[in-house]
């Protein structure tokens, strides 16, 4: 079966989709057991810590991506690479930060056909955010 990048792409539509609507069934439904998430300031999550992260400590209030890329390796591996621009809110004192990053993310296929985010690694341009409480 040959991978199409608009799979990839509507995947990637499909997360930003939870992000903003705040349906974290949906999104761990996308994301890797093995999750691993870099944040822009360098910490890392896994798929449980970043679950708490997004429902509990930051709320998502816009997403866009820009100038995607995805190169498929092999059947059931991809990256995709391109621009994050993200505003968000802590979610105890309301204060809000945008960030523009670059992202480089790996989907992957499991044995059971669904395509899932295996890794996700954001580089701020510019200066990165301000730390967020966790």
């Amino acid at each position: 079966m040959t991978l199409l990048p608009e799979t990839i792409v509507q995947l990637e539509n499909e997360r930003i989709r939870c992000l903003l609507e705040q349906d974290y069934a949906g999104l761990t439904k996308l994301l890797s057991p093995e999750l691993l998430h870099t944040h822009t300031r360098g910490n890392v999550d896994s798929l449980s810590s970043y679950l708490h992260f997004v429902g509990e400590v930051v709320q998502a209030l816009d997403l866009r991506r820009e100038n995607l890329r995805v190169v498929p390796l092999g059947a059931d591996t991809a990256v995709m690479h391109g621009k994050q621009i993200s505003r968000s809110r802590l979610r105890k004192t309301g204060q809000e930060a945008s960030v523009e990053a670059t992202v480089t993310q790996v989907w992957h296929r499991g044995s059971d056909g669904h395509w899932r985010l295996a890794a996700f690694h954001a580089t701020p341009l510019g200066e990165p955010p301000p730390p967020a409480p966790r």
